[in-house]
This record gives structure tokens, sequence and C-alpha cells, in this order.
């Protein structure tokens, strides 16, 4: 089997086919090396991990527009002097699509208290943009930047809402889609392949203890090319999610649980697949030996018949022979007696 894996190769997409499609052919797999089944593991996350983050970027991209309509149509004028940022109001503005809030505050006289109630309006992000900092909230995690900071690291020099329309610019986003798409890219897949990983190997365990109850002892390194090969429907499942969710924002509560229940199935179905191929080759050997066997028994029969025959055949010979020697020496004694006595006659002597 494993020659005839290593000469047929299969390509990615039509390994992938097979994983989630055809069962039956798990057991080609195991004639593998391990190492092939991780290179197609390693490939199928990073696929994975750029459609996600495709699907990101593009959102990510829509929100950079709705944020420059905004700024252009409803955000008031600003000035920034002296590592000062100045607003005429107050600002509050939420956006449900993105569930995304802005509070804008440049009041000097902000307590600690205000700040505080600021965040908690935020259900999972926003940002809050005080007089000289500006405070990003995302799932509960804060980021805090200095507008000096910003401007003396990052080379932002924004005075006005003149400025920032100026900045926000095509060339300019189209330079920040592509950075982002590359940052977000990189880290997708290290968290994928990270989590995908642990799944493996949880995966992996559960396969080698049920092939244990079934009868089959595998070692742990073609069972880890099963389980590679088990996850394949989960980790296209997880991505279509992933880009559904980002779109739609469609929630499965119970996702990850699902996820791993599928892998289970896959391998445990697998499991038996290859047990029923062992049982329906080792019936065919079975069919061979008793087949070998009767041809080896008619041999045999045939050579102990074959010297019967000879000794046979060497009896009635002998028999012959012995029957031929009787008349020869039946005949030489009949040809040497008379047929008639002869007669003595007196010769005159006795008067």
């Amino acid at each position: 089997m494993e020659e005839n894996v290593q000469s047929k190769k299969i390509g990615f997409f039509k390994r992938l086919k097979m994983a989630i499609f055809k069962l039956e052919d798990y057991g080609m797999f195991l004639g593998e090396r391990v190492s092939v089944a991780f290179k197609y593991f390693f490939i199928l996350v990073l696929l994975a991990s750029i459609i996600i983050s495709v699907a990101t970027t593009v959102d990510f991209f829509k929100m950079v527009n709705k944020i420059s309509n905004y700024i252009q149509n409803e955000l008031p004028e600003f000035v920034y002097e002296e590592g000062k940022l100045h607003f005429d109001n107050y600002i509050e503005a939420y956006d449900h699509e993105y569930d995304f809030g802005l509070i804008i505050n440049t009041d000097d006289n902000l307590t600690e208290e205000n700040l505080k109630e600021y965040k908690n309006k935020f259900t999972t992000s926003g940002i809050i943009i005080l007089n000289t900092k500006a405070i990003f909230i995302s799932e509960g995690n804060e980021i805090e930047e200095n507008y000096e900071t910003l401007t003396n690291n990052y080379g932002i020099n924004i005075n006005n809402k003149n400025d920032l329309m100026k900045f926000l610019q095509k060339s300019t986003v189209a330079k920040l889609i592509g950075t982002y798409f590359i940052v977000d890219c990189v880290a997708t897949y290290i968290v994928n392949l990270i989590s995908v990983l642990l799944d493996l190997c949880i995966v992996a365990v559960f396969g080698w203890i049920a092939a244990k109850f079934c009868g089959i002892n595998f070692k742990l390194a073609p069972m880890f090319a099963l389980a590679i090969y088990s996850l394949s429907l989960s980790i296209v499942l997880y991505c279509v999610y992933n880009v559904v969710y980002i779109f739609t924002r469609f929630y499965i509560q119970y996702f990850n649980v699902i996820y791993l229940l599928i892998a289970y199935v896959y391998i445990i179905a697998a499991i038996f697949m290859i047990k029923y191929d062992l049982i329906k080759q080792t019936a065919e050997l079975q069919k061979i030996i008793e087949v070998q066997k009767q041809v080896r028994k008619e041999i045999d029969e045939q050579e102990e018949e074959e010297p019967e025959e000879e000794n046979k055949e060497e009896k009635e010979d002998k028999k012959e022979k012995k029957d031929d020697s009787k008349e020869e020496k039946d005949k030489g004694k009949t040809d040497d007696e008379p047929v008639i006595e002869s007669n003595k006659e007196p010769d005159g002597s006795e008067i």
C-alpha cells in the first residue's frame, strides 16, 4: 500500500475532498509518512486563516469608510494645539452594526467618575477621546495613547478636521488596509495554529483510546495523521462560521462543542472502516491459505498414487518374465528326450 500511495501523488484539494467525503479511503492515508499529513494540516490552517483575514479586512474597510463618512458629515470642527485636543461640544455616538461606541469630551475638568461612567457604556468596543489622550476599549481591554506619542512615533500630524480628511485619502486608506491585512493574517494564522494543534492532540488521544476498544493497536504517529484528516471538515466549518459571523454577527453558542464532535464522529467512523478492511483482508487471506492447502493436498495424493502404479507394473513385469522363463524351460526339456525308446537285441554272445 505504501508504494502505491507514494507513487500516486494526491493534490491538496483532492486530499481535502477525500478527507471529507471518502471515509473508506482513510486507510490509504496510513500508508503515508506522517510529515505528509502535517504538511496538509499546515496548508489547510493557513488557507482558512487567509480566508478569515480577507473577510476581516473587507469588514475593516467598510468600517473605515463608515468612519470617514461620519467624520466628513457629522463630526464637528476641532483644534489640536500644544498637545491638547479641543472640541466645542460633548459628543456621544454608537454604531449598532459594528457594536462600536464613540465618546468625545475634551473638557479639562473631567473627573475619574465621569471617565468610569463612559467606559461602562461600551458593551464590546469603542473609543474615548479626551483632551490629551485617547482610550481604546475592546472586550474589556484598554489601550491608552497620548496624542504627542502618536505624533512623534507614527508621524501623524493632524491639527484640525481638514487635516484629518486629508489623512483619510484613498492612498492612505489603502496602505492602512494593506498593513491591517498582513498583521491580521499573521496573527490569525498563529492563533488558529495553536488552537487547532491543541484540538488535534485531543482528537488523536480520543481516537487512540477508541481504537483500543475496537481491538486495533495504533501507534500515536499514524493516529495523529488520522486525526488531521478527521479535523478537515471541522476546520472548513470553522472558517465558514467565522466569515458568516464577521459579516452578519450570527453567533452559535455551542459551536466549539459541535466542532469537536464532528471530528470525533469522523475518527470513529474511520477506525471502523479500517477495522472492516482488516477483517475483509484477513478473510481473503484465509481463503488463499485454504486454497493453498487444498492444492498441496492434491499434489501429495498424486505423488502417493504414482508409486503404487509403478509397483503394480513392476509386479506384472516380473510375473511375465517368470512365466516366460518357465515356458522356455519346459520347451528345452521336451527336445532332449526321445519319443520312442530303442530295444536292445541279443548279440549272440549268450550262446
